[in-house]
């Protein structure tokens, strides 16, 4: 559960990071975690992202700007499960388990600061280093999320890579970005 967590943690840096992003889009991944001993878990599935950009007058009649970044990770090998976000709470609901857990991204992670250091290393790639982990980052030659690759606080290192990545499609379907809990499921709020 704390490598879904600490992946869902790392892709929201990737969404604050000096790279264009579309307003959304969706792709097939492929993920790889190794632990320190060599074993090797691999995960599959699909990727849903959309930025939502809300304006409205507040109270003394002033425009602002609210905006969010939802995405929503469907894992269907070797486990069928949803991992949903809005930026402030992951939703991961295990169908395999029947469960449903949901969790505040930690206080402690300071993207601005990961921001702040994340700098391009070559054409395709970027790097940031936080909190002791460092973050690389590929693009594939239209500019596009391609891997995201680092070394976690327990020395795993966790490879993502997209497939068939698709930006800004005009008939995405905010449908994908819902995570239904089912009202048999266990939940857990931590």
């Amino acid at each position: 559960m704390k490598k879904v967590l600490l992946t869902i943690s790392i892709f929201t840096i990737f969404l604050n990071a000096g790279i264009t992003l579309p307003n959304n889009f969706e792709s097939s991944f492929k993920q790889t975690i190794t632990n320190d001993k060599g074993k090797v878990i691999k995960y599959s599935g699909r990727v849903y992202f959309k930025a939502d950009r809300e304006t409205f007058l507040n109270r003394f009649n002033q425009s602002e700007v609210l905006s969010s970044k939802l995405f929503k990770w469907i894992y269907s090998s070797p486990t069928k499960k949803d991992v949903c976000s809005d930026g402030t709470q992951i939703i991961i609901i295990d169908h395999d388990l029947e469960q449903i857990s949901k969790y505040l991204i930690d206080d402690g992670l300071d993207l601005e600061k990961v921001l702040t250091v994340a700098e391009k290393i070559s054409k395709k790639d970027y790097k940031a280093v936080y909190k002791n982990i460092e973050y690389l980052i590929t693009l594939d030659s239209n500019h596009r999320l391609s891997k995201i690759f680092y070394v976690d606080n327990l020395d795993n290192k966790v490879k993502i890579v997209f497939l068939n990545m698709k930006y800004n499609n005009p008939n995405f379907n905010s449908s994908n970005l819902e995570c239904p809990e089912n009202p048999n499921y266990d939940v857990i709020e931590e």
